[in-house]
């Protein structure tokens, strides 16, 4: 298998992931707001694991630390900036927060998500080219908030009024659309040899993860759900931790 090829299936599976949380959502009647939560505290758990454990001293060691902390932090308010200005970032993140009254599908939605999956998509190039160790965790974590990110926004979709199956459709090519365009830019710009870009596009994308983690799990550990879900980021976290065993044992 060429790289193209590996990289394509990456992308693939992310793509899926959101689809299939999609058609979930499509599928049933209703989903309680315990269990999505459950869900979308597994993925941020995921998240910030990968954030901390596996981003931030990949790009410490391609960038060095005052390099790599303030491109976490372009990572982090690139997406504050959105969700305070634009339009919540993260449809799953924002569907913790229950104050939060979706009455529209609207412009400013679209081009938030739309920047939010782009950096999925050039997440994933940017892991792939910085190790295989390192990508897998970035393709894990994508894939782990691609679920609940797709369920989350058909169901934001359905909320506004959209028949099922034009939500659905939304979902599907929002998702699919610029996840791969954010692959295909990271292989036209973001060369091999290049590795401190490399390490700035890593540390960008582990700031954007911090912020949907705090986002996702701010709400719900204050007033909603707060022993379940840290018990559910726990076992994102764990999961995480297990597949880095299992990679340093092969």
């Amino acid at each position: 298998m060429d790289v193209w090829q590996l990289i394509g299936l990456r992308l693939v599976l992310a793509c899926f992931m959101a689809t299939l949380g999609a058609i979930i959502a499509v599928s049933f009647k209703k989903i309680s707001h315990q269990r999505l939560c459950l869900l979308i505290s597994f993925a941020a758990g995921a998240l910030l694991a990968v954030a901390i454990l596996e981003l931030w001293p990949e790009t410490v060691e391609l960038v060095g630390a005052a390099s790599a902390a303030v491109s976490f932090l372009t990572g982090y308010l690139l997406f504050w900036g959105i969700t305070k200005f634009v339009f919540h970032v993260c449809p799953a993140c924002s569907a913790t927060h229950t104050e939060v009254n979706f009455k529209a599908i609207t412009l400013s939605m679209v081009v938030a998500l739309s920047v939010h999956s782009f950096m999925d998509g050039l997440a994933i190039y940017s892991g792939y080219l910085s190790g295989s160790k390192v990508g897998v965790f970035v393709l894990l974590a994508v894939a782990f908030h691609k679920l609940p990110e797709g369920l989350a926004l058909t169901l934001v979709a359905i909320g506004s009024g959209m028949r099922r199956l034009r939500a659905f459709f939304l979902s599907f090519l929002l998702e699919t659309l610029t996840t791969v365009a954010g692959g295909i830019v990271g292989i036209l710009f973001l060369l091999p040899s290049s590795s401190r870009w490399i390490g700035y596009v890593l540390g960008h994308v582990g700031g954007g993860f911090i912020f949907l983690v705090t986002h996702a799990l701010l709400s719900e550990v204050l007033k909603h759900h707060p022993r379940n879900t840290i018990f559910a980021a726990l076992a994102g976290a764990l999961s995480i931790g297990l597949v880095g065993a299992l990679i340093g044992g092969i």
